[in-house]
């Protein structure tokens, strides 16, 4: 049975990203198991198609992280036997040998692709990574790799296999029920208070959501905003949101449970964390109808569900459950109900699984 297993980022992080804490989470539970687990972090992808310009500025930041730091324990409880290293090149004789490797995005998939002894190689896909820069055509040749595919989501599952004819594996992410949890009663939570993440990606849209709710602000002159994120506040914020920057999973959790309301505004989403986080905390959830909302939101059922940039119909949707105590409250308590399903318990056993089926 394989014990090592080699884990490859195309970058570190300096601060939360979804997309790592799903896989750190994973770390953490398979050396618990006793595997010998090392994360690989890239200084530089795609060295041969970069200019002398970029070669140069690539060489400076991974200096630059050698000496300022690049492990994820400044912000994530990584287990101190997970093993990290900051390579400058992921090719396969500057990444140690392991029984089992694993890359998580296209860039690294690529990469991966060129090791010798495939047999055991995985690609762990959290949504359709098209992050542009004439990536595209990369990212479709990377679901062709002779990888073994594992999505986080159905929808994932689906394209892969309508547009792409690649099969693949579903391990749905799971939630960490110690750290969100409900501590204030559906009831007595604040109808007139919002919460909302904050993120400079234009993938979030969180100017759409913003103009929702000037427009709810219009009708309810009391209205707050929790918003929470990694960036600093942004310029000009109205002074009815409180904005909090970076907070721990204890004031994340709080916020939740005193909001009676969440939004989601993202145009996709691999996953809806943020989404699956406020149900475990008895929000009633607005939110787009992108893919990976929908994985747990159910329009009329587990959320409500607007089109993507649409502010009128979002606004619409929380002007409906701040009025309507009885659909706010059903909401909000289906939520609750259908986000238990996702336990890390049951997603780390899947996992493992699969990796123990390996010769």
């Amino acid at each position: 049975m394989p014990r090592s297993i080699v884990i490859i980022f195309p970058h570190p992080t300096a601060g939360p990203t979804g997309g790592y804490k799903v896989i750190y989470e994973y770390a953490n539970r398979l050396v618990d198991d006793g595997y010998d687990v090392h994360i690989v972090y890239s200084g530089s992808i795609f060295w041969r198609r970069k200019s002398l310009y970029h070669k140069f500025t690539a060489c400076l930041r991974y200096i630059q992280k050698l000496f300022q730091g690049y492990s994820c324990r400044s912000w994530f409880a990584l287990n101190e036997r997970v093993q990290e290293h900051f390579t400058f090149s992921l090719n396969q004789r500057h990444v140690p040998k392991a029984d089992i490797y694993v890359a998580t995005s296209p860039y690294t998939a690529y990469y991966l692709n060129e090791y010798n002894n495939l047999k055991n190689s995985y690609y762990f896909i959290q949504g359709y990574e098209d992050w542009g820069a004439g990536l595209r055509a990369i990212l479709h040749d990377t679901y062709h790799y002779p990888l073994q595919k594992i999505v986080i989501a159905r929808w994932s599952q689906k394209m892969l296999k309508e547009r792409f004819n690649e099969a693949s594996i579903w391990i749905p992410n799971g939630f960490d029920f110690t750290k969100f949890s409900l501590t204030i009663s559906i009831q007595k939570k604040n109808r007139l208070l919002v919460s909302m993440l904050y993120h400079e990606m234009e993938l979030k849209d969180c100017t759409m959501g913003f103009r929702a709710l000037e427009i709810v602000k219009k009708r309810f002159e009391n209205l707050r905003v929790s918003l929470f994120g990694v960036p600093e506040r942004p310029k000009d914020l109205p002074d009815w949101f409180d904005y909090y920057k970076q907070p721990s999973d204890e004031l994340h959790n709080t916020l939740n449970n005193e909001a009676a309301i969440f939004i989601g505004t993202s145009k996709t989403e691999g996953w809806g964390l943020t989404v699956g986080e406020a149900m475990m905390c008895g929000q009633a959830v607005c939110c787009t109808d992108n893919a990976g909302y929908q994985e747990m939101a159910i329009d009329g059922e587990t959320a409500l569900v607007s089109p993507v940039g649409d502010s009128e119909a979002m606004a619409n949707n929380i002007i409906r459950l701040i009025e309507d105590e009885e659909l706010r409250y059903r909401i909000a308590n289906d939520g609750y109900q259908f986000i238990q399903r996702f336990t890390w318990e049951e997603s780390y056993h899947k996992l493992k699984t699969l990796f123990e089926s390996c010769d």
